[in-house]
């Protein structure tokens, strides 16, 4: 059975799994270039960077919605906007004169303000250790970041919903800033510490199993994203104005579900694969790693880029309740041989390496060659 493609299950894929997480997997290439290897905290800060950015996306559009539940009276979207800066003081000063000081910091208004800040701190402190940006940089990504959120908000999530159920303000959009930079200073002061600024080696030794585990999961997440984006496209353009319910069960069928599945592996691992100058897939890219023939250490040929891919997708395809098995069964054999060699290695006859590491092969071998000839 396909996806439930209800209005929720569509924002919640989309802002919480394919906008700003998958925006932010960069950093994790960041680390790897930077420091040659998956450093502790470089490597925290990334995967920080992605939580907090997901943290975000939640946090800022659930709950949704339920059927009926919006009340639309007509009029533009833009009427409900805030748009009076620091419109807010107003009724933080209200509280302040009717509850006093203390009764003001634990009144709605208060909150609001303070929680709008806070939600940014992790933003913008991981932000700035994954890529160590000028403060102006970090500063103005939380504040882009802000302003996307808020004209999603604004915009009724950018109009699958009737009417916006939260309200685009400006105000928000200056707390989340705010909270951004104070992050940006807090990262500032704790770079300053050796932990969090290891030092970088060349890269050339065997990839750890956790680089090449997260090389894993970024593939499966862009094969996921792919397949469900394919599915919803097929429902949408089926349902053409009519219920969305009603298109998904027309393509509700295993055998479609299979094909999907199967087109999403191939266009974003196996293609890319072949047409890569080292056969790299996305995941493989981003961290740096390559898979080599384990006679020649070159390039696996097609015929070994294919039945990696085979061992390793065509089964989740086929039956998705399977993944687990095989991803248990390529650590297994990772974690049980010498070579960390995984099952889709030994059966394409494959390993991998570090791209730093075929490089400078590459770069001796020409040295050699040069070296041996006689003109």
């Amino acid at each position: 059975m396909g996806p439930d493609l209800t209005v929720d299950t569509l924002v919640t894929a989309v802002l919480t799994v394919a906008v700003l997480p998958l925006a932010m997997l960069p950093t994790l290439g960041l680390v790897v270039r930077r420091f040659g290897r998956l450093a502790p905290w470089p490597l925290l800060s990334a995967l920080g960077l992605v939580a907090s950015a997901s943290a975000l996306a939640a946090f800022t559009v659930f709950p949704l919605p339920r059927p009926g539940q919006l009340a639309c009276e007509g009029g533009t979207v833009e009427a409900g906007w805030q748009l009076i800066p620091l419109g807010s003081v107003a009724p933080i000063l209200r509280d302040v004169g009717e509850a006093g000081l203390l009764g003001a910091l634990t009144g709605f208004a208060f909150l609001q303000v303070a929680l709008n800040v806070a939600l940014f701190v992790p933003y913008g402190f991981f932000l700035h250790q994954a890529t160590r940006w000028r403060a102006a940089a970090v500063v103005g990504a939380a504040a882009g970041t802000s302003l996307l959120i808020e004209l999603v908000q604004g915009t009724a999530v950018l109009g699958l919903y009737p009417c916006p159920y939260r309200t685009f303000d400006v105000d928000d959009l200056l707390a989340n800033t705010l909270g951004g930079a104070l992050g940006m200073l807090l990262s500032r002061a704790v770079a300053r510490r050796p932990f969090a600024t290891p030092a970088a080696v060349p890269d050339l030794a065997p990839p750890s199993v956790l680089r090449r585990a997260l090389a894993l999961a970024v593939d499966l997440l862009a094969v996921t994203t792919a397949s469900f984006a394919a599915t919803v496209a097929i429902v949408l353009t089926l349902a053409d104005g009519g219920s969305l319910a009603d298109a998904q069960a027309r393509i509700d069928h295993p055998a479609l579900t299979i094909g999907v599945n199967l087109a999403a592996g191939a266009a974003v691992i196996l293609a890319p694969s072949l047409l890569a100058r080292e056969g790299t897939t996305p995941g493989q890219l981003l961290l740096n790693i390559a898979p080599v023939d384990v006679d020649d250490g070159g390039r696996p040929r097609a015929g070994r880029l294919v039945s990696r891919w085979a061992v390793r997708w065509a089964p989740w395809a086929i039956i998705p309740s399977l993944l687990p098995v095989m991803l248990v069964a390529e650590l297994l054999s990772v974690l049980a041989r010498r070579d960390r060699r995984s099952l889709s290695d030994l059966t394409s006859a494959t390993t991998m390496r570090t791209r730093p590491a075929l490089a400078a092969a590459r770069a001796a071998s020409s040295r050699h060659d040069a070296a041996g000839d006689p003109s």
